[in-house]
């Protein structure tokens, strides 16, 4: 009987070689997103070569038979009015017919786990209204709301 490969997740941190499979993904995602998230090539290109080459951020990616499926974007900071280091994500994206499913929960663990490697107290995650409400799954997960942001058009 002839094996056959099995399909993986992988979950790795990306290097500049990754950053065109992280845009395709950022693309789609803006997409879906409202008009204060909307595409920038440039912007997220060098937003990304910053983030790769930044000792207080990286970014993870999900990647499936050499295909980039999923990334987030983290940074690690002290609170300006405390001692308190809170690992933030700046981005989360994953492929539209992979959300929900473990590539989502895979990057959000590495990304914590990446937070309590550099001494981070909390973990921060966000939620961009409009595209889907992760109130429930990152309360499951432990995490609490402790702000809201709200934006006016000037």
């Amino acid at each position: 009987m002839q094996s056959i490969p099995v399909s993986k997740n992988i979950i790795r941190s990306a290097t500049e070689d990754d950053i065109l499979g992280i845009l395709v993904l950022a693309k789609e995602f803006s997409a879906e997103a409202p008009k204060t998230h909307k595409w920038n090539l440039k912007k997220t290109n060098d937003f990304l070569i910053s983030a790769i080459n930044n000792d207080n951020m990286i970014i993870f990616i999900a990647e499936k038979d050499g295909e980039i499926t999923g990334a987030i974007v983290c940074i690690i900071t002290e609170m300006y009015m405390s001692n308190t280091v809170v690992a933030s994500e700046l981005a989360w994206f994953v492929s539209k017919d992979l959300r929900g499913t473990s590539t989502s929960i895979k990057l959000l663990k590495t990304f914590e786990q990446w937070g309590k490697s550099k001494g981070a107290n909390y973990i921060g995650m966000a939620d961009i209204e409009g595209i889907g409400n992760l109130s429930k799954l990152y309360s499951k997960l432990g995490y609490s709301v402790t702000e809201t942001t709200y934006l006016k058009e000037a």
